[in-house]
Formats: C-alpha cells, sequence, structure tokens
C-alpha cells in the first residue's frame, strides 16, 4: 500500500509523516518512509524498497506527480501549516540560505494552492490546539487503517518522546529580524500563499525578487552566482540571467520581466522566455539607449509539466562589451473569462 504524506517542509509536517508511518506499521505491518517529488523520484523509490508499504512523503511535487497522485483516486494527506514557519524552520534547521529556503517553500505553497482542493486530500493544519493524538486519528480513518484507539494513543507518545511536536506559528519578532531585501523576497513569494490560505480567496500576483536567480558568466563561476549585480555579457551568446526554479499552480499566467541595459547593448537582441523543461512562451528586447524594458509573456502550466519554472534571459549573439540586471519578476494568474464579444460567438455556436 502507498500512503501520500505531501505538505509544507514543516515541523508539524514531519509529525504527519512520522504518525502515518508509525499507524502503518501497526495497521498493515512491515512499512517504510521515502522521499519524492517527481514521478522519477517516486518510481526509484518503489523499485529499490524491500517493503510492502510505502509512506511517501513530498515537500514541492512537481505539477506531474500532483496530477497522477489525484487521479489515482487514492485518500492523501495534505499538511500546510504556516508558510512563514515553514520558511522559519527550514533556516534554522537545514543551513540553506535565505533564497534558497523561500525557492523551496515557495515550490511547495504552489502544490498546496492545488491540492488542498482535490478528491481525495484530508487537509490538516498545525494552527490553533490541535491534539495530537486526534491528528493521529483523523489521518488513521482518512487512510482506512485498520488501529485501535490504545494503538494510537501509544504512536503518538512514541513521536512525543522523540521530540516531534505541534510547530508554534512563526513570531512577528522573527520577522523583524530579517532586512529590508529579505522581507521582500518574503511578501512577494511567499505572503500572497499565506493570504490565500488564510482567507480562501483568489491567489494574488506573485513577485520573484532578483535574490531568487542567477547569472552565467562567461567562464562560469564555480557556484552559482545570485543576480543581485550586473551580469557582463561579454563573451559568447548565452543564457545570462536563469532561475528560480520555483513551481507554480497550473493555469495560465503572464510575467512581466523588468530588466536595465547599459549603452553598450544598443543594437542587440535578447530574447526573454519561460521554461520549465521545454519554452512555454518567449519574446524579445531590442534596447536602443541604456535603458529599463519590461518583457511580459503569457503562458499555460498544463498537468503534464514535470520541472519547475524558470525565467531565462540570453543573448542572441557574442558581445564584446556590455551589462544586463534584472529587476524583479511579477506573476500573475489569468482568469479565465470570456469576454463580451467571445461568450456571444460562444453563444451562437452552441445554439
Amino acid at each position: 500500500m502507498i500512503l501520500f504524506s505531501i505538505g509544507l517542509p514543516s515541523r508539524f509536517t514531519d509529525l504527519c509523516d512520522a504518525i502515518t508511518l508509525q499507524l502503518a506499521r501497526r495497521s498493515l505491518g512491515m512499512a517504510e518512509i521515502v522521499g519524492a517529488n517527481t514521478l522519477e523520484e517516486f518510481a526509484e523509490a518503489v523499485i529499490k524498497t524491500s517493503a510492502s508499504n510505502l509512506v511517501v512523503a513530498c515537500r514541492q511535487p512537481v505539477v506531474r506527480l500532483q496530477t497522477e497522485v489525484v487521479q489515482a483516486g487514492r485518500p492523501f494527506i495534505v499538511a500546510v501549516g504556516d508558510p512563514r514557519a515553514a520558511l522559519r524552520d527550514l533556516l534554522q534547521h537545514s543551513g540553506v540560505t535565505f533564497a534558497g529556503a523561500a525557492r523551496v517553500v515557495a515550490s511547495s505553497c504552489a502544490a498546496m494552492h492545488t491540492l488542498i482542493a482535490a478528491p481525495g486530500a484530508l487537509v490538516l493544519s498545525g494552527s490553533g490546539d490541535l491534539d495530537p493524538t486526534e491528528l493521529a486519528a483523523e489521518i488513521a480513518r482518512h487512510f482506512e487503517l485498520n488501529v485501535s484507539r490504545e494503538e494510537i494513543a501509544a504512536s503518538v507518545r512514541t513521536l512525543a518522546e522523540a521530540g516531534l511536536e505541534l510547530e508554534q506559528s512563526a513570531d512577528e519578532g522573527w520577522w523583524d529580524r530579517h532586512g529590508e531585501r529579505e522581507q521582500a523576497i518574503i511578501n512577494g513569494a511567499i505572503q500572497p500563499y499565506v493570504s490565500h490560505f488564510s482567507t480562501g480567496g483568489d491567489l494574488q500576483p506573485l513577485a520573484w525578487e532578483r535574490e531568487l536567480f542567477f547569472i552565467y558568466e562567461d567562464p562560469p563561476a564555480e557556484l552559482p552566482v545570485p543576480a543581485t549585480r550586473p551580469v557582463d555579457i561579454t563573451g559568447r551568446a548565452r543564457v545570462l540571467v536563469y532561475g528560480p526554479g520555483i513551481s507554480l499552480p497550473p493555469g495560465n499566467w503572464s510575467a512581466n520581466v523588468v530588466l536595465g541595459f547599459s549603452a553598450e547593448t544598443v543594437g542587440m537582441s535578447f530574447t526573454v522566455e519561460v521554461y520549465a523543461g521545454r519554452q512555454l512562451s518567449g519574446t524579445q528586447l531590442r534596447p536602443v539607449a541604456a535603458q529599463v524594458l519590461e518583457a511580459n509573456l503569457n503562458f499555460t502550466i498544463e498537468n503534464t509539466v514535470e520541472q519547475r519554472f524558470e525565467i531565462r534571459v540570453l543573448s542572441e549573439r557574442p558581445a564584446f562589451d556590455g551589462r544586463l540586471a534584472l529587476g524583479h519578476v511579477t506573476l500573475t494568474p489569468q482568469a479565465t473569462v470570456l469576454g463580451e464579444t467571445e461568450h456571444y460567438l460562444a453563444q451562437l455556436l452552441l445554439k
């Protein structure tokens, strides 16, 4: 049996994983837990395991894996909690950079946005005064695991002794300790999901700040270089700026990419594209002076996408001089609404 435990990268989700594993072992026998965020990782885990039952822990599943989980028609759990607390947990316990943690949490939020409304999902929240025993009982009922109340209580005690407990929401003081640029990253990439999860309203536009992107220099640097400074375009035609490698919910989107060009780039052409294993949308920019230009791209994220998304800026021919700088990227979900003319024509076709 395969049980999916999907959630934000937080201590609360870790607790949900551990509870599910404990209950599976008591009800089904041999079981182990594996991590997977893509179909390839999932298939590899299934092939390598010697256990007859698996708990699959997903933190930022790509769209294709989300689709397969939902279409399987089996129950799964979605642990949401507070995305800001998830960011805090990553920074405190994983050793990743602030931008790296923001990428992980933003991708995870995108998956939660899709899955919390899916059939078969049991949505769990770490906020409030939820009792761990009741949480475990709810998980057991959802997966239809045959465990007694005493076994549930024993499982919770075992985990409590191991130090797993319900997370607390991120305190305001924790946010105040971060600088202006870090708060801009949070407010742009994560806060729209916080508002969406708390109110249930429409997802507001996302903003990916330049700290989430990388520049590609010629010759290449040993480690990825954050796009927090201009990139020297001197050298061969190549990808100049790329990133952030963050997932988005399926649907129709528009992207606005703000770029600055030095005077030396006049007469050159640059491609700006949305990329996820293949180009989803692209356009050209041709600076006529030292200026700031905006690239506007419309694209659709389908259920078959297996990679996270990048905005890429490419030079189209070798350059002897010039600089380019990324400002930020704004992503806006587009509602599928027929205009008056399209609605009129649709009605005619249906008659």
